[in-house]
């Protein structure tokens, strides 16, 4: 899980990145300044967290498949975090956490299609807040389409795997010169 993550330092620097970040969106003056050079400054792996908005789609839906329940939520950020370890495995190469993140947030995306479907279905949702027929089409769409993605973002991280499984190890050439004489 090396690629996943964080060590001490970086997350000392995000917090310092946030707390620049802060100061500029509160219009302290020059602060935008500093958090760019802090910024451009930072390690690479301090710039791909802080930058990953795939993270923070997922947990904005989570957020929103919670619907105002806290312990919804934390437990799906806890379960976001397990399936990236999870998926992504002990050592994964940075495709792989790429490809772990897409198929992570894929699959939130799938799970909140399906429980607002499950609403449309429910017996119990008013009718005033059914979608019509040509809504509910449009719809079953989005969710065909984000499924398809979600399938895909599997198949991809299966193959780059495979490749790599496939590939040989490292080569190494010896050469050995016998004198004769």
């Amino acid at each position: 899980m090396r690629g996943l993550e964080l060590p001490e330092e970086t997350k000392a620097r995000l917090a310092e990145l946030k707390e620049l970040s802060d100061r500029a969106e509160a219009g302290e003056e020059g602060a935008r300044g500093e958090l760019r050079r802090a910024a451009r400054e930072s390690a690479p792996g301090v710039i791909a967290r802080a930058s990953d908005v795939g993270r923070k789609a997922s947990r904005m839906l989570a957020k929103t498949a919670g619907g105002g329940e806290p312990l919804i939520e934390e437990a799906l950020y806890a379960r976001l975090d397990l399936m990236r370890a999870e998926i992504a495995g002990v050592d994964p190469t940075p495709l792989e956490v790429l490809l772990t993140e897409r198929v992570v947030s894929s699959w939130m995306l799938v799970a909140l299609f399906d429980a607002l479907m499950a609403g449309q279905l429910w017996k119990g949702m008013p009718s005033e807040n059914r979608l019509t027929e040509q809504g509910l089409r449009y719809y079953l769409r989005w969710q065909d389409r984000a499924n398809s993605r979600y399938l895909a973002a599997i198949r991809e991280l299966a193959r780059v795997r495979k490749l790599q499984a496939g590939a040989p190890a490292v080569q190494v050439n010896a050469q050995g010169n016998i004198l004769q004489g």
